[in-house]
């Protein structure tokens, strides 16, 4: 604990409530506490007061309701950052007309019709390793499958892929394993790479989803040029990655519960009701910040002051035993979960169905084409990428029975 009685947090935290709940001492839904890069924060972890916190118009994510010393802090929503008019940054009414308006291009429709082209490209990157009998199952499904998704949706070209996903590490890597030179600059690669692709696609409309977000309108209202770039962007770095930990997790917590992967396997209608428990059980998400009070807000038994900073954690919200019976239990026939993995109110996540989409052909894919399917190191030898933003596994090395 610092001087000022703030609790110093470590990465490796923010995805382990048990951990974090020790560290943290005193029982409570808010703490005091020193986030890795340094900047000071409340950290909100009931379940129910993470989902009042979101849905509280006096925390907005403008930095300029950010008090004078956080502002080191701010990277990707600084004025330096080019593309920060996206909707996670955005409060109303900025929030509401860009969320109208991409709700017109991210229909459940759409989604939906993609799950043909989902479940062929799932198949086809299993069939590159089911005669080896091992793999590392981030590197060869869980995240090629929902970045070659969002390109699909985008357009993207095949051959750029490499580069923008090296891109969107840097960036979900913020002020973690990414400094901040780096990140300004990969800001700038988007920003070029966007600027062509939306110039190429208003020559060439297609089916995509850029050509719907381009086309899309109400009453007159359209996204302005930064606004398009700007999303595309956020879908570009960031849309992807709940889905490559949902799946990487989902599986690691499969493997470490057989008796619940035994159940799915053996009964399919068990599996949105998996997807939900894992959601809940790991996280994709380790932390949501930038959050900053424009008056006074009342938390628990704390008053947040105008310009503090509130940061979320979802892990901790989703273990709350005040919300939830044995939180501690992997149960894929959990009745009632209200995790909070894709945020909640006005800012649920709007491509959550898609990211239980591929979850649900990626699990059952696995499960019927890899038999046997094991871990191939001891679940302590696993280890994570250094981000308290994200819970991404750097590897998941698997047996099974080639075929």
């Amino acid at each position: 604990m610092s001087a000022n009685g703030e609790v110093a947090l470590g990465i490796e935290l923010f995805a382990d409530p048990k951990a974090l709940f020790a560290k943290l001492g005193e029982p409570g839904p808010i703490h005091r506490v020193t986030l890795p890069d340094g900047m000071p924060a409340w950290l909100v972890t009931g379940n129910q007061e993470v989902r009042d916190a979101l849905a509280d118009p006096r925390l907005v994510r403008s930095v300029q309701a950010a008090a004078p010393e956080l502002q080191k802090y701010l990277g990707l929503a600084s004025d330096e950052f080019v593309l920060t008019r996206h909707i996670l940054f955005a409060d109303p009414p900025d929030h509401t007309r860009m969320r109208r308006l991409m709700s017109q291009a991210f229909t459940r429709g759409r989604v939906e019709r993609l799950r043909p082209w989902v479940q062929e490209f799932t198949d086809s990157l299993l069939d590159e390793i089911v005669g080896a009998g091992k793999a590392d199952l981030v590197q060869a499904l869980a995240l090629p499958l929902p970045i070659g998704v969002i390109c699909e949706m985008l357009g993207v070209p095949f051959a750029d892929r490499p580069e923008f996903e090296h891109r969107a590490e840097v960036i979900t890597g913020i002020n973690a394993s990414s400094d901040h030179d780096q990140v300004i600059e990969s800001g700038r690669w988007f920003d070029e790479y966007t600027t062509q692709l939306i110039a190429a696609r208003r020559k060439n409309p297609g089916e995509d989803l850029l050509t719907a977000l381009l086309a899309a309108h109400d009453e007159g209202e359209k996204l302005s040029d930064l606004e398009v770039r700007s999303n595309v962007f956020l879908l570009l770095a960031a849309g992807f990655e709940t889905t490559v930990n949902l799946i990487a997790n989902g599986i690691l917590a499969l493997l470490s519960y057989p008796e619940s992967l035994a159940k799915v396997r053996d009964n399919p209608d068990l599996m949105p009701g998996a997807i939900e428990e894992i959601l809940r059980f790991d996280s994709p998400v380790s932390s949501i910040t930038y959050r900053f009070a424009t008056d006074y807000v009342k938390i628990g038994d704390v008053e947040i002051q105008p310009g503090e900073h509130v940061a979320l954690s979802p892990p901790a919200a989703n273990h709350d035993p005040a919300k939830f019976v044995r939180p501690e239990v992997f149960d894929i026939e959990r009745g009632s979960n209200p995790h909070v993995s894709f945020g909640y109110s006005t800012h649920f996540c709007l491509g959550a169905p898609l990211a239980r989409l591929e979850g649900d052909v990626a699990f059952s894919t696995v499960l019927r084409r890899l038999p046997d399917l094991k871990l191939a190191v001891p679940v302590e030898e696993l280890t994570w990428k250094p981000s308290f933003i994200v819970h991404r596994l750097d590897h998941l090395p698997v047996t099974f029975t080639a075929s």
